[in-house]
């Protein structure tokens, strides 16, 4: 195996990006030669002048295969590689300092050891299926938060870990794969497990706290994501041609949305009183109750209730768009207050006061999110379509895995969401408790979910 620290040149051969140039150089001298009268002869012996059979000249294709056999006989190819100072990043909490390590991912390191360990279906050593290269569990977390926290190129990534930027990509896909395998979950389904004991307590702190009413324990909104718009190239073409649909305009048009002028998906977001927040997306044209209603979220709070009691449904705040059911409180218009009652009228109005600073909480879990991983923010990022298949199943991961990881930090730090609300988070191991022990309910079969092409995510 030829050494990592060795380059082409020290072995006395040419790297493998300059093998084309050199063949090329080399040709237009053979050509130059067998141009001057004395070289003639030599060059019919060789060939070189176009066989008529087979149309290629002779001589060009023996001297490819010289070049290929000459310069390509190693066991691997040689290509060029950034020397750098330092040495590789291996053990990022010692080879950085505590402020470094913030600054690179938002997190301090103790905060990614505890994670790291409480991250118990994935393994010590993550090793990629297609290349074999490897990393530590610690790092390869370390290497997903870079990528976040910091809006950038690969290229920037591959300085800031002193890693090429191929081993880089690999590492990151990997361990994507495999916290989108395990742990999506966590922010798609409620953990009836852990929060129905704590239902009526979580209802006293807020009522003590914030003067909310004791069973109001969810609040919900859509928040529109930016992304780069489908455009209208092959990709586009391939993709409709799939859904047997000849309007290429179709991308366009389930992307954008006029409201905001931008191309993009919608998140919408459900805060627990404890901070923790489940989230799943849709393209932007769908309005928000379609799309908490086609969720399983609507049905997993539908059935909710403070101590089993059916007379004391946990209720969800929401805005006027999701509609009012036993479980769902929007805040009233002025249009249904001026049809009230005036006792009416005064407890819906008493009802908004009370709920309107707590129903906020939504929306600064939401900015706090894009704060803590401006990748999610940066829109020229986000490809709805690539390499000729559609990349919205990646960025739905995307945005799941970092709600799982912003979930995260709040239980090992806390966040401003819940010193707003008045409850107090749980700690990481409660919090992936049920799903390292396989106790939270399994999605729909989906297997498109997870099966994103990694050829087509290097650029994400």
């Amino acid at each position: 195996m030829v050494s990592e620290f060795h380059s082409a040149y020290d072995r006395g051969r040419l790297p493998a990006h300059e093998v084309k140039l050199a063949m090329e150089t080399s040709l237009l001298l053979l050509q130059a030669k067998a141009r001057a009268g004395s070289h003639r002869f030599v060059a019919l012996q060789l060939g070189f002048f176009p066989d008529q059979a087979t149309g290629s000249p002779v001589a060009s294709r023996s001297y490819c295969n010289m070049i290929s056999e000459h310069y390509m006989s190693y066991d691997r190819f040689s290509r060029p590689f950034v020397n750098y100072e330092l040495p590789k990043v291996f053990t990022p909490s010692h080879q950085f300092s505590k402020y470094m390590y913030y600054m690179m991912t938002g997190f301090w390191p103790e905060q990614v050891q505890e994670i790291c360990r409480e991250l118990r279906l994935l393994p010590d050593v993550i090793r990629c299926r297609r290349s074999g290269c490897k990393a530590g569990k610690e790092m390869a977390i370390f290497l997903l938060l870079r990528r976040w926290h910091i809006a950038g190129k690969w290229e920037l990534v591959s300085k800031d870990m002193r890693q090429q930027r191929s081993w880089c990509i690999l590492i990151y896909h990997e361990i994507f794969r495999m916290l989108a395998q395990h742990y999506r979950k966590c922010v798609r389904v409620l953990d009836y497990r852990r929060i129905n004991p704590l239902l009526e307590e979580w209802g006293q702190q807020m009522a003590f706290h914030r003067g909310t009413d004791p069973h109001v324990l969810f609040f919900t909104d859509g928040k529109p994501w930016k992304m780069s718009r489908p455009g209208k190239g092959q990709a586009v073409r391939q993709i409709c041609e799939y859904a047997g649909c000849g309007d290429i305009n179709l991308m366009q048009r389930a992307y954008y949305n006029g409201h905001y002028k931008y191309h993009g998906g919608k998140v919408q977001h459900v805060l627990q009183a404890d901070g923790m927040v489940h989230s799943f997306t849709c393209p932007i044209r769908n309005h928000d109750a379609l799309v908490l209603r086609n969720s399983s979220m609507h049905l997993m709070l539908s059935a909710l209730y403070v101590n089993g009691d059916a007379d004391r449904p946990a209720l969800t705040v929401t805005d006027k768009a999701y509609g009012r059911t036993p479980h769902f409180r929007p805040h009233h218009t002025e249009a249904e207050r001026r049809m009230m009652p005036p006792a009416a009228r005064i407890v819906a109005e008493e009802f908004d006061r009370i709920h309107r600073t707590a129903r906020l909480a939504v929306e600064d879990s939401f900015a706090q999110q894009v704060t803590k991983f401006p990748h999610a923010d940066w829109c020229r990022s986000h490809k709805i379509t690539q390499g000729g298949a559609s990349n919205w199943n990646y960025l739905r991961c995307l945005w799941d895995l970092q709600c799982l990881f912003f979930n995260l930090f709040t239980c090992s730090a806390g966040s401003q969401v819940t010193g707003a609300l008045g409850v107090s988070p749980p700690t990481v191991r409660e919090y992936l408790y049920s799903c390292n022990n396989n106790l939270l309910i399994n999605l729909p079969g989906d297997a498109a979910e997870e099966q994103f092409n990694v050829d087509n995510n290097y650029y994400i």
